[in-house]
């Protein structure tokens, strides 16, 4: 009795089937064979009205759809063996990140001063992104920022825009990956840039109306208003996926994040490590801010670098506090310095008198005598980006030799898991099981965006999500149209990051969780946008074609996926900072 595998396409009926080759063909072979059998049964062919893409495309699906003969032992160990190249792809990840971001040094850490409009907001969001490889990441960056005080909420919602187009370069390198072969190559970047290509749409069309009349902000605001801040043991963010991966990558490269802090905050001058309370801070401001009739401090005087943020409920913040204050002539205020004046301080005394902050010494300084305020004082900006790990332990490198060697180490690497686990799929992936995934994820659009988004939460990064998909799509075994549902998810997924990194904000609540919401309802528009009515699925879908039909032009195909990430991801939004920070 003869077997017949169904090869469902969007264009074509049921009744237009592949039969089983006669042996492993290639797919222009396989298609003649199958067009000659149709022939000689009498029955209509799957590839009668394809285009010769479309033909190539239906016979890649239908070789996933043949039996399999393989030993299920073999594809039982496969199976172990994808999940730990997945693991592995995921750290090659976070050390990319992590190498990115030693590239870039200290003055990345201070890209997101510089963004005072959409449009740098914008392309400073992709460029964050891109360097630290994860959406995630760089919102959680943002978001802690705006809780801190030190970036408003409007620009930071533009940030978060960008920051969704910089995650999909990921994915966007793993479909290069694909280059041996044409047909691969044009599906799995046009799989990778239906999410670029969405994301921009998206962009094009809520950043205008969002900069004429802030309507994300304002919704968000009323949502958040009554949000208090994190306080206590409560205070930290829930990690799913990173304790199975940051120890190991911090074991290759350990980037001291206190120092990218330390910048981005402000805090190079110095930060006060010691909590001060706040009526301790009141006395502080007495003595070196000036005072108005109505109990108000202007701290403007107090150091080069003062910032409005450095004031907390009306008086200095105690993170600004001075580790030393000298007395000056009665009338005028006292001497701030972070570090031990050189003269006249051998024998500092101490400002307060105990614990709870009292002081016997305030509003009546000695002139020329030195009182130290703070206890301990940080000045992180001094110190490395690189604080461990074999690079710094066992290789000595400096913080320039470590990406480097990081970066060309983890594009390698990405590309070996990718051939791996793409080797690996093309034997567990085959009969059965292709069918059962063909029938998920093509049984509803709408399923589609719920698993990608149950996905996305579990790994908490939409990048991990659409580059392990994309190897899937470029074989065949899933189409363009599943892939794109499966990406609106992994992009309403990853805003989870943000809202549980507003969670444990300790001041600034209310514009933390308005960023949050923000990334959350911006996806969640931009799905209701583009995807239920037929018409609009196809803008993102046939820009997503397109791009995956310039892979295969004859002439620059194969330079086209390196020179449209080069300009999409680098050379645009690095020429928006430069002119931003010149």
């Amino acid at each position: 009795m003869r077997k017949y595998l169904i090869c469902h396409s969007p264009l074509h009926s049921a009744e237009k089937f592949f039969r089983p080759p006669s042996e492993e063909k290639s797919t222009d072979d396989f298609i003649e064979e199958q067009k000659a059998k149709a022939t000689e049964e009498g029955v209509e062919s799957v590839t009668d009205g394809m285009t010769p893409e479309e033909q190539r495309d239906a016979a890649s699906q239908a070789k996933w759809l043949q039996p399999s003969n393989d030993d299920p032992r073999l594809k039982a160990g496969l199976t172990l063996a994808v999940f730990f190249c997945i693991w592995v792809f995921l750290l090659t990840l976070s050390i990319m990140g992590t190498g990115f971001k030693l590239l870039g040094g200290k003055s990345s850490a201070k890209m997101f001063d510089v963004a005072d409009n959409p449009i740098s907001a914008l392309l400073i969001g992709v460029l964050a992104t891109v360097l630290v490889q994860s959406s995630s990441t760089s919102t959680s960056i943002i978001i802690s920022m705006v809780g801190a005080d030190e970036l408003s909420a409007n620009i930071a919602i533009f940030m978060i825009m960008g920051a969704n187009i910089g995650t999909s370069v990921t994915n966007t390198i793993v479909a290069m990956g694909h280059f041996n072969n044409p047909d691969d190559l044009r599906r799995g970047f046009a799989a990778a840039t239906v999410h670029d290509c969405f994301n921009m749409l998206n962009v094009a069309v809520f950043l205008p109306l969002n900069w004429i009349y802030p309507f994300l902000e304002k919704m968000t605001y009323e949502m958040a208003k009554d949000q208090e801040p994190c306080d206590g043991d409560k205070c930290e963010k829930t990690e799913f996926l990173k304790p199975y991966i940051s120890p190991y990558s911090k074991g290759v490269a350990n980037y001291n994040k206190d120092v990218a802090k330390a910048i981005t905050q402000n805090y190079c001058a110095g930060k006060c490590d010691t909590s001060i309370s706040s009526s301790g801070m009141k006395l502080v401001s007495k003595e070196v801010c000036v005072e108005d009739a109505d109990g108000n401090f202007d701290c403007s005087g107090v150091h080069a670098n003062y910032e409005s943020n450095w004031m907390s409920k009306g008086y200095l913040y105690k993170k600004r506090a001075p580790g030393y204050i000298v007395g000056t002539a009665s009338g005028s205020l006292a001497e701030f310095h972070y570090d031990k004046p050189a003269t006249g301080c051998s024998d500092a005394v101490d400002f307060f008198a105990d614990d709870e902050y009292t002081s016997t010494v305030a509003g009546s300084l000695t002139t020329g005598t030195c009182y130290k305020v703070c206890a301990k004082v940080k000045k992180d900006c001094e110190k490395r980006l690189l604080k461990g790990g074999l690079t710094l332990d066992k290789w000595d490198m400096t913080d320039d030799g470590a990406g480097t060697f990081l970066t060309i180490i983890s594009l390698i690497s990405l590309c070996s898991c990718l051939f791996c686990i793409v080797y690996m799929l093309q034997i567990i992936l085959k009969g059965t099981a292709a069918r059962v995934l063909q029938k998920v994820v093509g049984l509803n659009g709408y399923l589609n965006i719920a698993i990608g988004t149950f996905i996305t939460i579990m790994v908490q990064s939409s990048s991990i999500t659409t580059s392990t998909l994309t190897p899937l799509a470029a074989v065949g075994i899933i189409t363009l149209k599943d892939m794109f549902p499966l990406t609106l998810g992994a992009n309403i997924g990853t805003t989870l990051t943000g809202i549980m990194g507003a969670t444990v904000v300790t001041s600034n609540p209310v514009q933390a969780w308005q960023v949050a919401l923000s990334h959350l309802f911006f996806n969640i528009f931009g799905t209701l946008l583009w995807y239920p009515i037929p018409k609009m699925r196809e803008v993102p879908l046939k820009c997503a074609r397109f791009l995956g039909k310039c892979t295969a032009h004859p002439e620059y195909g194969r330079l086209f996926p390196l020179v449209y990430i080069s300009m999409a991801f680098f050379i645009i939004p690095g020429i928006a900072y430069g002119i931003a920070s010149a």
